[in-house]
Parts: structure tokens; sequence; C-alpha cells
């Protein structure tokens, strides 16, 4: 029987217990579904949960397990969606009006790949509308109630983070992973742009789009992106390399560059040190450490970023904002229109600016094998209006490289994060460091009053 007094369960713990037959699916399911019942209403993580089908599906896999001598790393897992993520026979509304009632008739790749391991979808979580600016659902963090979990991925931060599955995917155009991570003290790895798949995901920037796993450690990050990550011949964006298996390692060898640059300079004093206390468990460990900046075209790169969001998101709507725009936001009805003035010369200049910027950040990992930086400005903002500033996420977000946030400290009691950066296709050296920081700090495994 699983410990109903704790949601501090890994994806891991949960393999070993459900391997030990010490727990069945059926249980597993139960416990986070009651967990649902119990704090969803405070926390309004989700617009719809499964209960039903998942426990039909949990007791599917229980009558699997009898004959099996080995289970897939996520079997019976129980875990959500975000809202712009398809799922066949499922209502996926993208958070907006516009999409009220739709139901996809195919699953996206990535939760395709969830139920051939035999995940189990518990439920599908909010979402800003169409993952965009503006219109903020009313999910709360819950580490306090009255401050954002930041967005656009605000559902399955804040449903991970209150217990209520054990891993929950969302995407990132600019910071809706790593920031939500962060707000909430959870570890996330935002992978190398393409390395997964985004076949039957709502775009809201399609060269910008990521998409990623929340999860509570370095330990379950690794599990889920050994799962999800891969080429896909239903998504032309995807790299075509092998399908590329992260493990559990200890490596030492690595310069870590500290980004020290004026674009942080707005870091609030508590991030600042926790950053600080970090690099001295770093130094601890043995990573050696430098100090680097940032390209010098990083000003007009996060201003071509803007540029081909407001393009690109334009262009994907276009058709139905022509029909009927009034069943959009407010916020959203200007960024498209906005968008759908852009010059074709201007976006194709904006993309090349990027490029510039992609090189000249290429030029950096010369020197060192990871760059370093707080994950926000600060902690979670207090209220839901907004879901605060994805500035530290956008340019790597905007490169398009593997990126690992991770709790390391609290202010009060809300989590801090720290941000990692890698060369495109470097997502080991990431899981190397985060999973030997992890090790010798326990920042990850603290959870909200709420989940004890």
């Amino acid at each position: 029987m699983i410990n109903t007094s704790t949601t501090s369960l890994t994806i891991a713990e949960a393999h070993q217990l459900l391997r030990q037959k010490s727990i069945s699916p059926t249980e597993l399911v139960s416990f986070y579904l009651d967990h649902i019942e119990k704090v969803e209403p405070k926390v309004k993580a989700w617009v719809t949960i499964l209960k039903e089908r998942a426990l039909e599906k949990a007791k599917v896999l229980e009558n699997r397990m009898k004959d099996a001598t080995e289970l897939p790393s996520l079997f019976a897992i129980p875990f959500g969606a975000k809202d712009i993520i398809y799922t066949k026979g499922i209502p996926t509304e993208g958070g907006s009006q516009v999409l009220k009632g739709f139901i996809p008739e195919y699953d996206a790749t990535v939760i395709k790949m969830l139920n051939r391991s035999g995940a189990i979808l518990l439920g599908k979580t909010t979402t800003t509308e169409f993952a965009n600016w503006g219109s903020p659902p009313e999910t709360r963090n819950p580490w306090n109630l009255s401050h954002t979990p930041g967005g656009s991925s605000s559902g399955s931060a804040a449903a991970l983070a209150s217990g209520m599955a054990l891993m929950t995917l969302g995407t990132q155009t600019a910071g809706s992973l790593s920031r939500p991570a962060a707000y909430n003290g959870l570890t996330i790895l935002k992978a190398t742009y393409g390395r997964i798949s985004k076949h039957g995901i709502i775009p809201a920037s399609w060269s910008l789009d990521h998409v990623g796993a929340f999860t509570k450690t370095v330990e379950d990050t690794v599990i889920v992106y050994n799962e999800l990550s891969g080429p896909d011949e239903a998504d032309s964006s995807t790299w075509t390399l092998p399908k590329q298996k992260l493990r559990l390692q200890v490596e030492k060898e690595y310069k870590i560059g500290i980004v020290v640059d004026d674009y942080f300079e707005n870091t609030s004093t508590e991030i600042s040190m926790a950053c600080e206390e970090a690099v001295k468990q770093l130094k601890k460990i043995g990573y050696s450490i430098t100090y680097v900046q940032l390209p010098y075209s990083l000003k007009a790169a996060n201003a071509a970023q803007h540029m081909v969001m407001k393009a690109e998101t334009a262009n994907y709507h276009a058709d139905q904002y022509t029909v009927d725009s009034s069943r959009y936001g407010g916020y959203l009805q200007q960024f498209i229109r906005e968008g759908l003035d852009i010059k074709a010369n201007d976006y194709l200049k904006a993309q090349k600016i990027r490029s510039v910027f992609r090189d000249e950040l290429s030029d950096v990992f010369k020197h060192v094998d990871l760059l370093l930086t707080p994950a926000t400005p600060t902690v979670a903002p207090e209220g839901i209006l907004a879901t605060g500033s994805p500035a530290y996420n956008l340019p790597f977000t905007n490169a398009g490289v593997p990126t690992l946030t991770l709790p390391i400290g609290m202010s009060g009691e809300l989590p801090i994060g720290m941000q990692l950066i890698a060369a495109p296709l470097q997502e080991q050296k990431l899981v190397d460091v985060g999973y030997l920081l992890q090790q010798q700090t326990d920042w990850h495994l603290k959870t909200p009053s709420m989940n004890r």
C-alpha cells in the first residue's frame, strides 16, 4: 500500500514499488485522484479530470503485470498534460473560447509515447490562451495561493508541485517551462529545439516552441526524457539523429561559466545569494568555475524573438481570426493584429538575427561547458493576473539550446530556481551537474504545506 501521508513520491520510487508489487496501478492512481479531490478546489490546476478513464487503464495494466518480468520505466505513472497537447477523444481547448468543445481525433506524439510506455493520463491542465501572453488561468501557486504559479504552463507546474501527479507535460516559447519550474520548486529539462516532437501540439510559435516535462528530481527528468526524445517523421523540425539516452553518472570535469551581465541586474538579493550558495556547492563537488558575458547581439535577438513569435502566432490563427476575432481574448487579439502587420522581409531579418545570436552563443561554449544564471529575476510574484517575467529564459529558448532548471533555495515560503545552460545536444552535461548538485542539497525534496 502507498503511504498516504506523503505526496513526495518520485517516478523512480513509484516504479520500484510497482516492480516489487508493493502497490498496484489502481492503488497508485487512486491515491492521486483522491489527492486531486482534496487540493484541486484550492489550486485550480486542471480543466479536465479523467477519473474513470484513468482507473480503467490502471485495471488493464494490473492484468498486464501478472505475466510481466520487467516493467517499462513509466508503467502506471500518473501524469497530466497541458491543454494545448492533443489527446484523442479528450477535449483540448487551449485555454480559449475559440476551441471550446474541440476534441482531437489523434494523440500528439508525446502522448502516444507515454501511452505506449503505460503511463496513465489523469487529465488536462490549465494554460494561458493558446500558451501565449495574456489571459492567465485562475491557477494558484501551491506554495502560497495568493501568488502566480507562472505560465503559460500554469496548471502543469501547479499540479505537480501540489502532489496531484508524478509528472506533467508543458511547453515553452519564451519561459513557460523554466519559469513555472522555478516558481514551484520543480526540476525541468528544456531540451535542445527539435529533440522532442511537437507534432499534435497547438503552436504558439513553431520555430520557438519546445516541449518538456515537469518532474521533482533530475533522476525523474532523465527517465521521462529518455522516453520522449528522438526523431519523429510527423515533425520535420525534430533532429534525425538516433535517440539520445541520458544516464546518471558522476562527471566532474566541467568548466561552468557564471554569467555576469547587465541583463541580469534586476535579480533580487535573495535569488543572487541562493545562486552564490549553489556555486559554492558546485566548487565543493569539484567543478571549475569562471565568469562570462552573453553575446553582444542579445538585445537584438530578444527583439527578433518578439517579432518572430507575433508573426508565427498570427500566421497560425489568421483564418479563424478573420472569421470571428471576438472569440479571442483582448491581449491575443492585439498580438495577432500586430503579427499580421509584420512584413515577410522583416520576419526573415528577425530569423537571421536569431541565427547570429545562436552562432555567437556557440562561441561562448568553446570556453565553458555550461552557463549558470538565475532562473527568474524574483520569486513568484503576488497575484494571478500576470505570470511573471520570462526574461532570463527567453534568450536560451530563442537560441534553441538546452537548459535545466532546478530548485536551490527558498525566500520565505516561495522556492528559488537556478538555470543551467548547455550547447545544443549537450543535455548529458546538464544532467551530470544537476544530478550531483541534488545529491548534495535537499531543496528538491521540499513540498508545500498542503502536501504534508
